[in-house]
C-alpha cells in the first residue's frame, strides 16, 4: 500500500510539555493521516489550529521534504558552514541549534546540499522551538528540533522506491510477529553528476563532487499493552573536495590553499528506548543511546582539523498526573563525550563571528593533538499548574554541570497561557539557556591554543504573544521576542603581550536579538490552502575588548514567505511558495597592502603598483566596518506539480526559481582588492520524481 508520511509541525515560543516526546502505547497505533498532517502554531495540543492535508511534503521547493518546510517559517534564515543550508532561527547561528530524534540528540539533520537526512516516508512530527523553551531542554542557544519517526507499520513486507533527480532512495519494511515490527531505509544524493554544470572551472575543479547520503532503522516491538521497546539507529554523511584554479580568488587571498578544499563530516547513532505507563498513571521513557560524529576538514596547507565525538548518553524522563489537570515532568540526562582532537596548520587567533581576520597564510605554524573527556550532567523539573480553566502556568528548574570547563549552570523556565475566549489566548514565556562548544569549536576550549577555562555562553530569552482562531479555516499567530546573550567567545587582541589573560580566547562578547513575527494559516476548506509568515527582527553583537558594536551576520531585519497549494482534484495538486528576505550583510574592503612572503610590506610606485611584483606573496585587505554593507534583498519563486493516480504510485515536476531571479549572493575581489564583482544565484532548476511501492 503507498503512504504519504503526514507530518506536524509546531512553532513554538514557549515550551511543549515532555508528553508530547513521552508517548506511551498509543506509538504502535497507525494513525489517521488527515489526523498528523498539520502545522501547529500553538505550544500545546489542545484544540491546536491546524493546517490540514499533506502541505508539508508538498511545499515548492523542498523536492518532498517536509523538514525543509522550515525555511517557509517566520525567523529562520539559512546559513551554514559556507552554504545554505542550514536553518538559523532567531538571531542565533546554525551552531546554536540541538537536534533530538526520537528522544535523543543526533549530529546533524540537514545535509550540505540543504535537504534533511530522513526518509520524508518516516517523519512523523517535527518541532521547532524558536526561544524560552520548556526545562526538559537544554544545551542550546539558538533553537531546539526535535523530530518524530514513525514506527514501522505491522503488514506484510513492502518496498518503497524514490526515483528523482537530486535524489533517490529506498524504505523496506514490514511486521516480523503480531507484536513487533521493523523499517530500514538509505537515500543517497545524485547532486554529483550535476553540480559541475553551474560552477567557474577557472576558479575551482571537484576531485569529489558533492556527495551525500542517510540511513534509518527502527525495530518496534509492543511488550504490552503499557509498554514498547524500539531499537533505532541512524546516520548521515556528507563529503566534498576541491580543486582551486589558479586564477581563483580564493588561491590569490590565501596562497596555503594550493593543495584543494576538502569537507567531511558524518554520524552515526544507536539508541534503545523504553516506554511505559507506570501504576499510578505515570508516564516514564528510558533511553540508551551511542553516537560517533566525525569531522574532517582540509584546507591546503593552510588548516588540517580531524575530530572524533564518542558520546555515550542516558536519558531517564517521568510525567506525573496530578490532580486538577496539574502534572509534574521530571528527568536526568547523563553523557560521556571522548573526543579526539588533531589539527595541524597555520595560526592566527581569530573569531570570524566577530572579527576581520587577517589572511591566516601568515599566521605561525602549530600542531596540535589533543584527547578531550567531557562529562555532563542535567536534572529538571517541570510543574504544569492549571491555575483556572482558562489559565495554564508551567514552572520549571534545571541544573546542569560540566566537569571539562568547571561549570555548573541553572536554568529556570517560566511558560503562561491565558484562554481569553474561543478564538483569543495570550502567551508569554521566559527562560536562560546555555550551550557546550560543539565539536567545530573545540579549538576555543582546547588546551593547546584555546582557553579550557572558558564559560559557557548563556542567552536570556523573553517571549509573548496572542493566538487567534476563527473556526477550521483560519488560524493566526503574532510574537514578539528579546534574547539577551552573554559570555560569547572572542579571541584576546594581547594574548601574547597580556601577563594576566594570556589566554587566546575569552568570554568578552555579548548579544541582543529581538523580532516581531506573524503566523497566518489558511486551512484546506474546498481547494486552496497554505500560509503567510512574516517576520522583522534585528540581531547585534558587541566585542567589549575592543569595543566594536555591528549587526550580527545573520541578521535579516525583513523575511517574508507566501505558501499556496491548489487541490484541482484527488489526483493533482498545484503548489506555489514565493520568499523574499532583505540581503546578507557582508564587510567591504577599503584598501589592500602588498607583502611578502614574510608579511612585510613590498614598496610601491608612484600609480600604487609593487616596484616588484614577483615579490608579492598576497595583498593584505584593510576592512570597513564590520557586516557595514548589505546585498541586494533576493526573492524567488517555487513551483510544483504532484500528481498521484494510483495507489502505488505518484509523480512530481518542480520548478526552483520560476522567473529566474538571479539574486546576488555575495561579491568577489580581485587579487588586490582593487574591483569586485557580483556571485549570482542559481538559476532556474528543473527536477522530476516519482515513488513507487512494491
Amino acid at each position: 500500500m503507498f503512504r504519504f508520511t503526514a507530518l506536524s509541525l509546531c512553532v513554538l515560543g514557549s515550551s511543549v510539555s515532555v508528553g508530547e516526546e513521552v508517548q506511551s502505547a498509543t506509538f504502535f497505533e497507525k494513525k489517521d493521516v488527515a489526523e498528523l498532517s498539520t502545522i501547529n502554531i500553538r505550544g500545546k495540543e489542545a484544540n491546536t489550529p491546524k493546517i490540514s492535508t499533506k502541505k508539508l511534503l508538498k511545499v515548492p521547493g523542498a523536492g518532498g521534504d517536509p523538514l525543509r518546510a522550515i525555511e517557509a517559517l517566520p525567523g529562520v534564515v539559512l546559513g551554514g558552514y559556507g552554504s545554505y543550508s542550514v536553518p538559523a532561527v532567531r538571531g542565533a547561528s546554525p551552531e546554536d541549534n540541538i537536534y533530538i530524534t526520537d528522544f535523543v540528540p543526533v549530529g546533524y539533520v540537514f545535509h550540505n546540499d540543504g535537504g534533511s537526512t530522513y526518509n520524508d516516508n518516516l517523519v512523523e512530527d517535527f518541532k521547532l522551538m524558536a526561544g524560552a523553551w520548556g526545562s526538559e531542554y537544554y544545551n542550546a542557544l539558538g533553537s531546539v528540533m526535535s523530530t518524530h519517526l514513525r514506527d514501522p507499520y505491522p503488514e506484510k513486507l513492502t518496498t518503497t522506491l524514490d526515483l528523482g533527480l537530486l535524489r533517490v532512495g529506498g524504505l523496506v519494511e514490514g511486521a516480523i510477529s503480531d507484536d513487533s515490527a521493523f523499517y530500514v531505509s538509505y537515500r543517497r544524493s545524485m547532486l554529483e553528476f550535476y553540480v559541475e554544470n553551474f560552477i567557474d572551472e577557472d576558479e575551482l575543479t571537484f576531485t569529489e563532487v558533492p556527495k551525500n547520503s542517510d540511513y534509518q532503522f527502527k525495530y518496534h516491538w509492543r511488550v504490552s499493552g503499557r509498554s514498547n521497546l524500539r531499537l533505532i539507529a541512524s546516520g548521515a554523511e556528507d563529503s566534498v573536495e576541491i580543486k582551486l584554479g589558479e586564477e581563483s580568488d580564493f588561491l590569490q587571498h590565501e596562497p596555503d590553499l594550493a593543495g584543494g578544499v576538502g569537507i567531511e563530516g558524518s554520524y552515526d547513532n544507536q539508541a534503545i528506548l523504553f516506554d511505559t505507563i507506570l501504576p499510578g498513571g505515570t508516564s516514564a521513557i528510558f533511553a540508551i543511546s551511542h553516537k560517533e560524529e566525525n569531522t574532517d576538514l582540509g584546507f591546503g596547507s593552510l588548516y588540517d582539523l580531524d575530530a572524533k565525538d564518542l558520546e555515550k548518553r542516558v536519558k531517564n524522563y517521568y510525567q506525573t498526573p496530578l490532580s486538577n489537570g496539574d502534572s509534574l515532568t521530571y528527568g536526568i540526562d547523563i553523557s560521556n563525550n571522548n573526543v579526539e582532537y588533531f589539527s595541524s596548520g597555520k595560526f592566527s587567533p581569530c573569531n570570524e563571528e566577530f572579527e576581520n581576520c587577517p589572511p591566516f597564510s601568515l599566521g605561525e605554524a602549530f600542531i596540535s593533538n589533543e584527547k578531550l573527556e567531557i562529562n555532563a550532567g542535567y536534572a529538571f523539573a517541570k510543574y504544569n499548574w492549571m491555575a483556572t480553566p482558562y489559565l495554564d502556568i508551567a514552572i520549571g528548574f534545571g541544573l546542569a554541570n560540566n566537569d571539562y570547563l568547571k561549570d555548573q549552570t541553572q536554568h529556570p523556565r517560566i511558560d503562561a497561557r491565558l484562554e481569553l475566549n474561543e478564538r483569543w489566548i495570550l502567551t508569554a514565556a521566559a527562560g536562560k539557556h546555555h550551550q557546550f562548544p560543539r565539536p567545530r569549536e573545540f579549538r576555543f576550549i582546547a588546551e593547546d591554543f584555546g582557553n579550557p577555562d572558558l564559560k559557557m555562553p548563556n542567552s536570556d530569552h523573553y517571549v509573548a504573544g496572542f493566538e487567534y482562531t476563527h473556526g477550521d479555516s483560519v488560524s493566526a499567530k503574532v510574537e514578539v521576542y528579546y534574547k539577551d546573550i552573554h559570555d560569547l567567545m572572542v579571541s584576546n587582541p594581547d594574548y601574547l603581550t597580556d601577563p594576566v589573560n594570556e589566554k587566546t580566547y575569552l568570554n568578552a562578547a555579548k548579544g541582543e536579538a529581538y523580532g516581531l513575527e506573524l503566523l497566518i494559516n489558511k486551512n484546506l476548506t474546498e481547494k486552496w490552502y497554505g500560509w503567510l509568515s512574516l517576520a522583522y527582527s534585528k540581531t547585534k553583537r558587541t566585542d567589549t575588548l575592543r569595543d566594536i558594536n555591528f549587526n550580527y551576520s545573520y541578521d535579516r531585519p525583513w523575511i517574508m514567505n507566501l505558501v499556496a497549494s491548489y487541490k484541482k482534484s484527488n489526483t493533482t495538486t498545484y503548489g506555489w511558495k514565493w520568499r523574499y528576505q532583505s540581503g546578507n550583510l557582508f564587510t567591504p574592503v577599503n584598501s589592500a597592502e602588498a607583502v611578502d612572503s614574510d608579511g612585510v610590506a613590498v614598496p610601491l610606485n608612484g600609480s600604487g603598483d609593487p616596484l616588484d611584483a614577483d615579490s608579492v606573496y598576497l595583498w593584505v585587505p584593510t576592512y570597513a566596518g564590520k557586516n557595514s554593507e548589505r546585498l541586494p534583498a533576493s526573492h524567488r519563486l517555487d513551483f510544483r506539480i504532484d500528481y498521484e493516480p494510483k495507489a502505488d504510485a505518484s509523480y512530481y515536476l518542480e520548478i526552483i526559481n520560476v522567473y529566474n531571479q538571479l539574486n546576488v549572493t555575495e561579491y568577489k575581489y580581485s587579487e588586490d582588492f582593487s574591483e569586485r564583482e557580483k556571485v549570482e544565484s542559481l538559476p532556474t532548476i528543473i527536477s522530476v520524481g516519482m515513488k513507487l511501492v512494491y
